[in-house]
């Protein structure tokens, strides 16, 4: 039978069957039979299987099942799957990287996993200086790959994240000079929810290449393939310097300083607070302050003077690649520790008394809370002018509209104990929440969507927020992705 008969066989089961249970499955063999050169595993034994449920961040999300999970290779074989996963009404999720620690934004239970992986094609073209590379990469692989031509791409800040952390944002070391991550997007290939494969550019689709520059991954198709500008990159003075508690309040001033008044948009930083479960005994030997320091050129100066004249017990600067920046140690995103993490994001202004307020509450609510995390960190991440300036420049500014700089997104991180039962669960997510809440956020300034909960909706707090509402009744006018899979939703 041929795929299209196929799909009209599949439907007409799809008619006699209720519940997801039998509608995954049938989505499933119809991708077999559809596309027998592209794998698709439905044992839960299959080495590749386990690789795929359980490589996500966030540790809960391994404990959803998929029917089945689809491995493509080109932009063709996703337009088969999106039109098979329609017919059949199954739920499906698109998987790149498996950072994102949200329910249901990258996973799927009892329905089609569309696991990118294989998708990991990269090229450099030399006399226009852009870079072209697919979405199952980790930026860990572009920049490995872009280094030894003197040049990376705007991406994640940790290797190990993968490309769709560019469809929300993404901020980057070297955002300061070149705006977060979308802002350096010339052009994308996307699989729109009809299945149709289209270009977005300034030239093609403008509104769908303005709403994937920053409007929240899938909301809008599955990007195929990127076009990005690239940057140079040669030495980086970079690296961490870790404190004891004594220094908390004048490593914050230093945060808060730095993010206020720094001008030199080579220098970048992002100041993390740890706190263990262990009891501090009045000895404070729970907390420890890392802070990340990113200086592109083998020279920074004084740019970090602040945090330099502060007594410190390691200190790990040197001249670095970077693909070595990139690999610093991160327990600030839990990279070295895979758990039950989730996100909470916030956003303030930098001048007042705004980030110790933050500090006061958060270190309140974990010292009175020592059983109910595994770890928990808070971290605050500065948004410079000349990276607002750097994102506005391009193509009338990204989805966010960015206000103008400097102001600090803050990341909540907490990771729960192995075996928390779904009681605590609850109970300790609703007062994290609280805590985070109980500061309000800064009015006029976007939430970062890369680390915002599900329940945050960061599209609303978007300057592009109506202009994406529109285009999303454009691109998905049935709700067919908002219906079938996770992510970023229209209210």
């Amino acid at each position: 039978m041929s795929p299209i008969g196929l799909l009209y066989g599949v439907a007409f089961l799809s008619t006699l069957v209720t519940g997801q249970a039998l509608v995954g499955p049938a989505a499933c063999a119809t991708l077999k039979s559809s596309l027998s050169n592209v794998e698709v595993i439905n044992s839960i034994l299959h080495p590749d299987f386990i690789s795929s449920r359980y490589t996500y961040w966030n540790s809960r999300q391994s404990s959803y099942t998929p029917s089945c999970i689809f491995y493509p290779t080109s932009a063709q074989d996703i337009s088969t799957a999106i039109k098979v996963i329609r017919t059949t009404g199954s739920r499906f999720a698109i998987k790149a990287g498996g950072h994102n620690p949200n329910d249901f934004f990258s996973s799927v239970d009892q329905g089609v996993l569309i696991d990118l992986k294989k998708m990991n094609g990269k090229s450099y073209d030399a006399e226009t200086t852009l870079a072209t590379y697919e979405p199952g990469n980790k930026f860990g692989d572009l920049y490995e790959f872009y280094a030894p031509l003197g040049r990376t791409v705007v991406g994640a800040r940790l290797a190990g994240v993968g490309t769709g952390l560019a469809l929300s944002g993404g901020l980057s070391f070297i955002s300061p000079q070149y705006g977060m991550a979308c802002d350096s997007f010339r052009s994308l290939e996307i699989v729109l929810p009809s299945g149709e494969i289209v270009t977005a550019s300034p030239e093609s689709n403008p509104d769908l290449f303005f709403a994937s520059r920053g409007g929240g991954g899938n909301a809008y198709g599955v990007v195929t393939k990127y076009t990005v500008q690239s940057r140079p990159a040669g030495q980086f003075f970079a690296g961490n310097i870790f404190y004891l508690f004594e220094q908390t309040l004048d490593v914050l001033d230093a945060i808060n300083n730095f993010a206020a008044y720094n001008t030199d948009p080579k220098a970048s930083i992002i100041g993390t607070y740890e706190k263990l479960p262990t009891p501090d005994l009045t000895l404070n030997l729970d907390e420890f302050i890392i802070i990340f320091l990113v200086y592109d050129g083998p020279d920074a100066g004084d740019a970090f003077q602040n945090f330099t004249s502060i007594p410190s017990f390691l200190n790990t600067m040197s001249i670095k690649t970077y693909p070595e920046v990139t690999n610093m140690p991160a327990p600030m995103s839990g990279e070295l520790s895979r758990g039950a993490n989730t996100f909470r994001v916030a956003v303030q202004r930098v001048h007042g008394t705004a980030v110790h307020d933050v500090y006061a509450n958060w270190n309140a609510w974990a010292e009175s809370h020592k059983g109910d995390y595994f770890l928990i960190s808070l971290d605050f991440q500065p948004v410079a002018k000349s990276l607002t300036d750097a994102s506005n420049a391009y193509e009338g500014g990204n989805a966010m509209q960015m206000p103008e700089g400097p102001w600090m997104w803050i990341n909540y991180l907490i990771t729960l104990p192995p075996l928390t039962t779904a009681a605590n669960y609850k109970r300790i997510q609703a007062s994290f929440k609280a805590m985070v809440e109980a500061i309000p956020n800064a009015k006029g300034l976007p939430l970062f969507i890369n680390d915002a909960s599900f329940d945050q909706n960061p599209l609303e707090t978007y300057g592009g927020y109506e202009t994406l509402k529109i285009a999303k009744a454009k691109y998905d006018p049935e709700g067919f992705f908002s219906s079938k899979t996770g992510g970023w939703k229209f209210t």
